[in-house]
């Protein structure tokens, strides 16, 4: 008898993944509460379907569990995109699965949901398996802008290009592959078009290396904000990567008006594709807090940055703050918690910049 058809008398049958189709990338559903689709491929990517799939899903009650082969790879858009939008993605373990990020596993599909709501965790083994990655440079980038009919955004991306990956060719598109040549007016207005919230992807391919991420672009009460995430893979030595993250940050702060941004250590594959088993801990390289982040918190500058042997970027009333945190340990947030520390000042100044309650 096939495993798991068999229920005792008076036991309750196990709720089992029923067919109803409503788009054509959706396999099974679990009653009303989960729509189910397997990804076969070795590489899970934020194909055109796929991103049709989670656009459609976005705001519904039901859950989106995508579910891909144990020996696959996920590329940076497909897992950051899914991350944002609450989808869950299970690994594929024989006549099991485990959860891609937390690696809790799941016994049964049926038991998705429940599993990942029960307190209790039970990580899968195969989880803890490390693959072949490489150091890459990742970077995240935050600005806001005047939502304005002049405003025009991929500034950003261009500038991060110019630096770690010079003569590029880019490109960007709703979904992978990013196949639309580089244009910023076209860019500015799908993302007009497309309001509240727009998810792209970016790439780039250059001499000895390549970039890949996501571009957001949300409404906010302050206009509009302008996030990418971006990872190099190739182009430059791993040791160079502080170096060419605070020459980004330097460049960004004299071109752009960023609230914040971050510079890690990351690894993956030598395509930035992501491993689904566990990942090695990042390792901030640079920080960046604009203008508008160092009013809120009531710091000076320059200042701070003497005592953590940064630079305060900008001039007059614009002034921002760029701090080095490489050390020479490997996922060591040391540096960055130092400065967190200072620029709290111990009355809360971070929780308050945050609109955090506690």
């Amino acid at each position: 008898m096939p495993s798991g058809t068999f229920t005792l008398p008076g036991r309750q049958q196990p709720e089992r993944p029923t067919f109803k189709m409503t788009h054509p990338m959706l396999d099974a559903q679990i009653g009303a509460r989960a729509r189910i689709t397997v990804l076969p491929g070795p590489v899970a990517a934020l194909t055109e379907p796929l991103a049709d799939l989670l656009h459609r899903a976005a705001g519904s009650s039901q859950h989106t569990i995508l579910v891909v082969p144990e020996h696959s790879t996920v590329t940076p858009a497909f897992d950051r995109l899914t991350d944002a939008t609450g989808t869950i993605v299970l690994v594929e373990e024989d006549e099991a699965y485990r959860e891609l990020r937390s690696g809790r596993l799941v016994p049964q599909l049926s038991q998705t949901l429940e599993v990942l709501a029960d307190p209790k965790l039970k990580i899968s083994p195969r989880h803890m398996v490390q693959r072949d990655v490489f150091p890459i440079l990742t970077v995240s980038i935050s600005a806001y802008h005047p939502a304005r009919r002049t405003t025009q955004l991929g500034k950003m991306v261009e500038l991060v290009a110019e630096i770690l990956l010079p003569g590029a060719e880019l490109s960007w598109g709703g979904y992978e592959p990013a196949g639309a040549f580089w244009d910023r007016d076209a860019l500015t207005d799908f993302c007009r078009k497309h309001m509240p919230t727009v998810h792209l992807v970016v790439a780039g391919y250059g001499p000895g290396g390549m970039f890949t991420g996501t571009l957001s672009v949300s409404r906010t009460d302050n206009g509009l904000e302008e996030y990418a995430e971006l990872n190099l893979a190739g182009g430059a030595p791993a040791t160079e990567y502080r170096d060419l993250a605070m020459a980004v940050f330097r460049d960004l702060s004299t071109e752009t008006k960023p609230q914040f941004a971050l510079a890690m250590r990351t690894y993956a594959r030598r395509d930035a594709s992501l491993p689904v088993t566990m990942r090695r801990p990042p390792t901030p390289l640079a920080v960046l807090i604009g203008a508008p982040g160092v009013r809120r918190l009531g710091v000076d500058a320059a200042k701070v940055a003497s005592a953590h042997g940064g630079e305060a970027t900008g001039y007059g009333r614009r002034r921002g703050l760029l701090v080095p945190l490489e050390s020479n340990f490997d996922a060591d947030w040391e540096p960055l918690l130092d400065l967190i520390h200072t620029l709290d000042g111990g009355t809360g100044n971070v929780r308050r910049a945050l609109g955090a309650r506690s």
